[in-house]
């Protein structure tokens, strides 16, 4: 049984498939980063929403209202931690001497 040398990923492809590849990545990371803020918005208006009935007299269970908080808050702390990793990682870049 032998050992197979591992190539490098990128290594057959051509410089237009490369950057058609790269374009790809780019278009999909907006893409998250675009469905994770929406995703975030909708939560702390719908926690927002769920708020406001409550205080109108609704009959919405109180656990329910918790709830709906609590996901609008971890939502919010997970985007502020990808903000604040995104933000670390480009000052790490920009320190690395090329």
């Amino acid at each position: 049984m032998g050992i197979e040398a591992i190539t490098a990923l990128g290594a057959g492809m051509g410089a237009a498939e490369a950057q058609a590849s790269t374009r790809i990545a780019h278009a999909d990371f907006s893409s998250a980063v675009g469905l994770g803020l929406k995703g975030v918005d909708e939560a702390l208006k719908g926690a927002d929403q769920t708020v406001r009935a409550a205080a109108a007299g609704q009959e919405i269970a109180t656990h329910d209202v918790m709830i709906s908080l609590e996901e609008a808050r971890m939502r919010l702390m997970l985007l502020a931690e990808v903000r604040n990793r995104l933000v670390e990682a480009y000052q790490e870049l920009s320190r690395m001497q090329l």
